[in-house]
């Protein structure tokens, strides 16, 4: 009976969404966020693993909600991140009237990220991806104007083809394919049809995670999406690209099945060469949000390359990297929304001088570079050095390449944000200006990232025992 919780993450960020786009309340900002909360504690109904929901379409079609730890995973980080954009929405979008279309449509996507990390088979699953990519168009197209336009006809162009692909991977995959994620899966030599049908699968998933070739959505949506947008767009949504490797790989194929074949092959080499390229055009570029978006492409394989190690310990090096980019790079993109919004600048270097202007956004977003450059007391050292520790164990030539990335990546990374960090607080002589810092609604949220990404990053034990619980059931 308790099963029918299972459906609560789901319907309840949807009836919010659907009441403040449709009825328009002066107070859509309270209440939305009041929705995103709800459905954060409504997690605490469905945990429990052995809850399953399950409606028989056709014969061999079913549709499937199932927690396991995987899911709670996903649904407390979705949670959260969703729960501190709304928040921040509330200042950023003070006084426009079309604010209720944002917050609806965020809260429906909401509700379907539940549902996808929810399903409990691919079916279910292909049909939330969906949801969720036609329910964030939207949020790119928000401003209406001509870039923005094209920029969401390019989000909506990318998902609609990796989709496709993911599709093409689910029908050539039969049966095995189409099993519940519940199903256990043995040793066995998957054939060159399997091997495709894999590929294109995570080919397809690996659009929304933002891999080249299929990146270019990324650095196209996010200048011209509203900050609590973009920040969302790369923080969260990209997750469910990375959910669908997941599903797709350990689940559905199976991690050992898949070590030493051709799609590992392929998938690492492509994980590596983006988390190189996407770095270096990061610190090429001079647009304050484009650069974060670059970043987002490079950060963002990291935890495939570290899926496709097909290892235990490159799994929990992965969902690390996936906790701590979603911290740095939703607190990232808030803190550019709170620079643009309050100080009118877009491009690097007009940030001179931000920390004396800015200071508690510049704090907040000193953390986050310094968690996502890798530099310990915060989280993205942890994770990198899992990963890395988890290719070298592997021994493969490919394995020691991405390692050697790794490194060139993390001092690109620092090559591309520490000197904003330290123009921000350094202007040179003379420098003076008015402080306009940002509100409660605004810094609130940035501080509660900053503090997730420190504490998990200073004592990281409890965290990686329950990924580590999660892997153990894989391998």
């Amino acid at each position: 009976m308790n099963s029918i919780f299972l459906i609560l993450p789901i319907l309840i960020p949807v009836a919010f969404g659907l009441f403040v786009m449709l009825r328009r309340p002066k107070n859509s900002s309270i209440i939305s966020f009041v929705g995103a909360v709800l459905t954060g504690l409504s997690i605490f109904l469905c945990a429990d693993a052995n809850q399953a929901l399950e409606f028989t379409v056709t014969g061999s079609l079913s549709f499937l909600l199932h927690a396991d730890g995987i899911s709670v995973f996903f649904l407390c980080l979705i949670a959260v991140g969703f729960a501190c954009a709304i928040l921040y929405a509330r200042e950023y979008l003070q006084g426009d009237q079309r604010s209720p279309v944002f917050f609806g449509f965020t809260l429906m996507t909401l509700g379907a990220m539940m549902g996808l990390s929810l399903a409990g088979n691919i079916v279910t699953f292909y049909m939330f991806y969906e949801m969720m990519s036609l329910l964030s168009f939207p949020m790119v197209l928000y401003s209406g104007s001509e870039k923005a336009r094209r920029a969401a006809i390019v989000y909506l162009g990318f998902s609609v083809f990796g989709a496709s692909m993911a599709l093409m991977g689910i029908l050539l995959g039969g049966d095995l394919a189409m099993r519940a994620f519940s199903e256990p899966i043995g040793e066995t030599v998957l054939s060159a049809k399997y091997q495709w049908a894999y590929l294109l699968m995570a080919l397809g998933f690996s659009c929304k995670a933002g891999m080249m070739p299929l990146a270019n959505w990324l650095p196209t949506a996010h200048p011209v999406a509203p900050a609590p947008a973009s920040a969302l767009l790369s923080g969260i949504i990209t997750k469910a690209g990375i959910l669908g490797i997941i599903r797709s790989t350990f689940y559905l194929f199976g991690g050992a099945n898949l070590a030493g074949t051709m799609p590992q092959t392929v998938m690492l080499v492509l994980s590596i060469a983006t988390i190189f390229a996407g770095s270096m055009l990061a610190y090429k570029e001079k647009l304050l949000k484009k650069r974060l978006a670059y970043s987002s492409v490079s950060q963002l394989s990291y935890v495939i390359f570290g899926l496709m190690l097909m290892s235990a310990e490159g799994l929990s090096g992965a969902l690390l990297q996936v906790v701590f980019h979603a911290c740095a790079k939703v607190g990232l993109f808030l803190c550019a929304g709170a620079f643009i919004h309050h100080c009118h600048v877009n491009y690097v270097d007009e940030l001179t001088g931000m920390g004396r202007r800015m200071p508690k956004v510049m704090a907040a977003f000193t953390c986050f570079s310094l968690s996502l450059i890798g530099i310990p007391p915060f989280g993205g050292f942890i994770s990198k050095f899992q990963i890395a520790a988890a290719a070298l164990d592997q021994g493969t030539v490919l394995a020691q390449i991405g390692v050697i990335v790794l490194m060139v990546s993390a001092l690109l990374t620092a090559g591309y944000l520490l000197p904003i960090v330290a123009r921000g607080y350094f202007p040179g002589e003379g420098y003076k200006v008015k402080k306009t810092d940002a509100g409660m609604a605004m810094v609130v949220p940035l501080f509660v990232l900053a503090a997730i990404a420190a504490v998990l990053g200073m004592f990281p034990q409890g965290i990686m025992s329950c990924f580590s619980a999660i892997s153990a059931n894989l391998f």
